[in-house]
């Protein structure tokens, strides 16, 4: 094979895996923004009738609330922040706060504040929230610009 044919061909070979990683992520992006776990509970359609949501294992909004508010008052940085919120090492919950971290990595009482305004909404709309509706909504509360 001539070295032009086996350069095209390693192009080409980069190109399609590139487009390939594309498609594989906004499949991805796509299919767990629709997803239900992903909804805050209480948030959903109205129904006739009220389904209560159920309690998921692990801290609830209310504690992480309060949590946070301890954390807030001894100037907590992220390292502590990190194990005060997920003392059972939980991976969702891991990565959720990585996520959260990542914008305000070296402002850590600010990441606490959307941490905490998460917190609220979510018990405001179900006092059996959990942590993880928390974080998810966080997530989605996050300034856009910061992302």
């Amino acid at each position: 094979m001539s070295l032009e044919l086996e350069s095209v061909l390693i192009v080409l070979t980069v190109i399609g895996t590139i487009m390939l990683a594309v498609f594989w992520v906004k499949k991805r992006r796509k299919r767990s923004k629709g997803h239900p776990s992903r909804r805050i509970s209480g948030a959903s359609s109205p129904l006739p009738f009220d389904i209560p949501a159920p309690v998921a294992e692990g801290m609830s909004a209310a504690e992480m609330l309060s949590r946070l508010q301890l954390l807030r008052d001894r100037n907590a940085q992220w390292d502590v922040i990190l194990s005060e919120l997920n003392p059972t090492d939980d991976p969702e919950v891991q990565r959720l706060l990585t996520e959260i971290r990542g914008p305000h990595m070296f402002v850590p009482h600010v990441g606490i504040s959307v941490i905490e305004d998460a917190c609220k909404q979510v018990l405001s709309a179900s006092p059996r929230a959990n942590a993880l509706d928390a974080l998810r909504q966080a997530l989605r509360g996050q300034d856009p610009f910061v992302r």
